[in-house]
């Protein structure tokens, strides 16, 4: 799907697109690494893993093993899926401004985009 269309139908219409968040990565960082935004994604999410470190090594000091094994996983867990959320949010809105982006994207099966052609539910009507 071409560029123009891709906006065009993002903005009217239904749209799914798959994103392949390790190849996003890859991407991101070797074309968008001098952009401010990403820097400043970057910057939040170590900042983020570094409360979540310290928070963690407390956490066995203080707390007993299992106990701290059990909250220190489940933060873990939750960085990764907030992490892998907000990188493909960004790899998007870098697609949807630039087109060579958009073609190094496609071109590398980083992003695949495809029109929704499901219908949603009907919703109940008071």
């Amino acid at each position: 799907m071409p560029h123009k269309m891709f906006i065009s139908a993002y903005k009217t219409g239904p749209l799914g697109y798959l994103i392949s968040t390790r190849k996003a990565l890859c991407i991101l960082l070797a074309h968008k690494i001098c952009d401010l935004r990403l820097q400043m994604f970057l910057l939040k999410w170590a900042g983020a893993l570094l409360a979540i470190l310290a928070a963690g090594f407390c956490g066995f000091n203080l707390l007993p093993m299992f106990w701290a094994m059990g909250i220190f996983a489940q933060g873990i867990c939750l960085f990764g899926l907030l992490l892998w959320l907000g990188a493909g949010d960004i790899f998007l809105k870098f697609a949807l401004e630039d087109e060579r982006f958009y073609n190094l994207a496609t071109a590398g099966h980083a992003l695949s985009v495809f029109e929704d052609t499901e219908f949603s539910t009907p919703q109940a009507s008071n």
